[in-house]
């Protein structure tokens, strides 16, 4: 198993995954129209694969976002992410998270991320690191009209700052 960035050879793979992903788990919760636009969303920092030979398995992309949801400019934003269903729990996305925190902190930057309240994948984010500092409405809505509220993440990658109570 292999993390490494993402190349434009892989993006046909990946949606491929992702197809796989929306199927089980309704992620995402419309199938995009370019499904590998949607993998690559603006201010992409960078985006990770992780590979078992030469077949891809997950995905994840971090995303520069102006500022975080307690008004922070150098953070950045973890986004698309995901494990092929037919090999999960078998490690990948714990690689995947270990890769995206050592892509943070070769940037020095610190990383947030929101995720549906209450999904499985919460776990695996706070087993990696990541604190949860609040909720909010996640901003967009199911096909079936309602709005989920979304946990909020941070991993905290470069020192703790001065007053920055979120890294406890």
């Amino acid at each position: 198993m292999v993390v490494r960035p993402r190349t434009d050879e892989d993006l046909p793979a990946c949606v491929t995954v992702l197809r796989a992903v929306h199927a089980a788990d309704r992620y995402p919760s419309t199938w995009p129209a370019d499904p590998a636009a949607f993998l690559s969303p603006p201010g992409l920092a960078t985006a990770l694969v992780v590979t078992v030979g030469e077949r891809v398995t997950g995905h994840a992309a971090l995303v520069a976002d102006d500022v975080d949801d307690a008004g922070d400019p150098g953070v950045l934003r973890l986004t698309r992410v995901f494990v092929d269903p037919a090999v999960r729990r078998a490690g990948h996305a714990r690689a995947l998270l270990a890769g995206v925190a050592a892509a943070l902190a070769a940037r020095g930057r610190d990383g947030v991320l929101d995720v549906v309240e209450s999904v499985p994948a919460e776990r695996l984010y706070r087993a990696a690191g990541w604190v949860r500092t609040g909720t909010a409405s996640a901003g967009w809505r199911f096909p079936d009209g309602r709005e989920p509220v979304a946990a909020l993440y941070r991993l905290p990658v470069t020192q703790r700052r001065k007053g920055d109570d979120t890294a406890r």
